[in-house]
């Protein structure tokens, strides 16, 4: 089965731009135990994001209920997009270009920064990617570790859709260039030529396989290694300009495809090929839709067409070419997100509480993502640590009966009781009866002496009765009371696991232990660190680790108390670099002939002030003017030293500025403009 896949409906999912965010699904069954949950991984549920909480929501499937929430630091009100590759949950924030992993067996969380360049995750099974749209730059991570495969790749232009078919090969389109190109193991491997140089060129992943979206020709074209397959030509409104809306993944060969600024929608079968049967045109005029609609998905014979101007999803009936009652979910205008699992539509209202889920039969359910008593994974002082899960606080409790303990029968000692008055006054045994229920037991330095009772004597001669005096204390004898078996204590409990956080920095690590969440008294930690070796921590605490040339480090810990030794806490690990600094004391000045052309520029800078910690290169982007409605691409390139030299072809290159990024193994720091004509 093929992954997930989201749509935001803010039409960035288009020809022309980026495909947006894919998102997968998992079931989450909440198991409990003493102080912990477990999440096991199916595949029916969803992870929802929320922007106003900054968390991933897991819904589960058969129920619709959110079953747990997983909180991702520092990501309020930020632009961030969900992948899942089966082993992993990433969240990309595209605000500060970290990528998170949440682990979706213990809700662990690694973090790790990439930059500020407008990058976005693909990934597919155990394959995943990091596309740098502007530049065109492509690395290949584990999406486990995170860490980076390999050299990067340079595409050299900017990037306008990317996915990963069903064989791990990563495609993108190019527009630029009018190609589509594979990548497979983190190399080149094909350049496809499918449309036109600098035309409106994107992509979608359609029953596994790999499609350009041409919106200048205007047709859908089936892509291989080998070559372009027969295209679907789209007819009018498509072309003259317009962007086509297409969702960046879909389960089956169907593709809806909706003409931006129309209310036309087309609904592509690349079974039929080019023939006439292939293209069926559904207006949308009916369901006023607002002028703010998104991508639509397709899923159980039913088209979905977020609708962000009115807060609600069109749902049109394919098989009985019909529309069916919208979906109203965010009461008002609204960024929508859908996407399609395992044969069922997921869609979100980020900015708020709500959700809906929608099954393959059709039956709608309404899902409270804010709903009180869900779980979250437990954290320490530092929020961005993860700590073992909590189980919700109205699990239920196991309570273990409090047994007395038993006393051998042969300690046991008969009740001593006083005899009647009628008796003769020597006091009388009474046979051993049952003992009285357990009850405190008093120590025998705390229990009142043993006095036998008075006896009442018969009346002499002469006086009243007499009351006799009680018997020495030796008579009559008496067994010994029994001793309490003394109870050892219990050994002391050993320390939990503690918690390790690593950080990237320039030239360096910072990696901080935090005390367990849980067990007995600790009273150091022993720290490993690769580069670094293994110290030892009298408290929880934070240490920088040097590490050359952005290689990446880990660190774990362990906990010693008089318990013992805990297990070893999972492994962290970070780049020893990020991302640098601006570039400084950025300048222009014009090349004068005759050795070069009239107009040619070089732009001059120095070195950023923070190099971040690896060796740098430079991106150089050439940014062009609108000429007669259209903006040509940016040009992009990639410069090891302080300099840059662009010939204007006496004025004949219409761009509007140049600017420069510094750029280490670790990301892309922010642009500076170092040239603008006439400035």
């Amino acid at each position: 089965m093929r992954r997930p896949i989201g749509v935001r409906s803010t039409g960035s999912i288009s020809v022309g731009l980026a495909l947006a965010m894919a998102v997968a699904t998992l079931v989450g069954v909440l198991g409990t135990s003493a102080g912990s949950a477990f999440l096991p991984v199916t595949d029916s549920g969803a992870w929802l994001w929320s922007t106003a909480k900054g968390w991933a929501t897991h819904i589960n499937g058969p129920s619709g209920r959110p079953d747990f929430n997983v909180p991702v630091p520092d990501t309020r009100g930020h632009r961030i997009e969900l992948s899942q590759d089966g082993v992993s949950v990433l969240v990309s924030d595209r605000d500060t270009g970290v990528v998170s992993r949440i682990d979706p067996a213990g809700m662990g969380l690694l973090s790790r920064p990439f930059g500020h360049g407008s990058f976005r995750v693909v990934a597919h099974g155990g394959t995943a990617y990091l596309v740098e749209d502007a530049t065109g730059t492509v690395m290949r991570i584990d999406p486990k570790t995170l860490d980076v495969i390999g050299a990067r790749l340079e595409v050299k232009a900017p990037v306008t859709g990317a996915g990963i078919a069903d064989d791990d090969t990563l495609w993108l389109s190019v527009a630029r260039s009018g190609e589509m190109i594979a990548i497979r193991d983190g190399k080149i491997i094909k350049r496809v030529r499918v449309g036109r140089p600098d035309g409106a060129l994107a992509m979608t992943i359609a029953d596994n396989q790999p499609v350009a979206v041409d919106g200048t020709a205007p047709a859908l074209v089936p892509v291989a290694v080998d070559g372009p397959r027969a295209p679907s030509a789209l007819p009018p409104p498509a072309g003259q300009g317009r962007r086509l809306l297409v969702a960046p993944s879909l389960e089956g060969r169907v593709v809806p495809v909706l003409v931006e600024g129309t209310d036309v929608m087309f609904l592509v079968d690349l079974a039929a090929g080019s023939g006439p049967r292939a293209v069926r045109t559904v207006r949308l005029v009916g369901q006023s839709p607002a002028s703010r609609l998104g991508a639509p998905v397709i899923a159980g014979g039913r088209v979905y067409v977020p609708d962000d101007g009115t807060g609600q999803v069109l749902v049109y009936d394919r098989d009985h070419q019909r529309f069916e009652e919208p979906i109203r979910i965010a009461g008002g205008p609204g960024l929508l997100t859908l996407f399609v699992r395992a044969g069922s539509v997921w869609i979100n209202n980020a900015d708020g509480s709500q959700a809906v889920s929608v099954g393959p039969d059709g039956r709608r359910h309404q899902v409270d993502k804010y709903a009180p008593g869900v779980p979250e994974p437990a954290r320490s002082a530092d929020p961005h640590l993860p700590q073992p899960p909590q189980v919700a606080t109205n699990a239920p409790r196991v309570v273990v009966p409090r047994v007395p303990p038993s006393r051998p029968p042969a300690t046991r000692v008969p009740a001593v009781r006083p005899p009647p008055a009628s008796r003769p006054s020597t006091p009388a045994r009474v046979p051993p009866g049952p003992l009285p229920g357990p009850g405190p037991i008093v120590p025998p330095s705390q229990r009142p002496p043993r006095t036998p009772p008075a006896t009442a004597l018969p009346p002499g001669p002469t006086g009243p009765p007499r009351t006799a005096q009680p018997p020495p204390a030796t008579t009559p004898q008496q067994t010994p009371p029994a001793q309490p078996v003394p109870v050892p204590p219990p050994p002391p409990a050993a320390p939990g696991v503690p918690g390790v956080r690593a950080v990237a920095a320039a030239g360096a690590i910072t990696v901080t232990v935090t005390a367990p969440a849980a067990g007995g008294l600790v009273t150091s930690y022993a720290l490993t660190t690769n580069p670094g070796g293994t110290r030892t921590l009298t408290a929880p605490g934070t240490v920088t680790i040097a590490v050359a040339g952005c290689a990446t480090a880990t660190a774990s810990a362990t906990a010693t108390g008089p318990g013992g030794t805990s297990a070893s806490s999972a492994t962290a690990q970070a780049v020893g670099c990020v991302p640098p600094g601006a570039v400084r004391n950025i300048a222009s000045a014009a090349v004068q002939p005759p050795t070069n052309s009239p107009g040619d520029i070089r732009v001059t800078w120095d070195p950023p002030a923070d190099t971040g910690g690896g060796a740098l290169d430079y991106v150089v982007t050439v940014h062009y003017s609108t000429i007669n409605g259209v903006t040509p691409q940016d040009q992009i390139a990639v410069v090891t030293g302080t300099s840059y030299e662009r010939g204007r072809a006496a004025g004949r290159d219409p761009y509007s500025r140049i600017s420069v990024a510094a750029r280490n193994a670790a990301g892309t720091g922010p642009a500076v403009v170092g040239y603008t004509p006439g400035g």
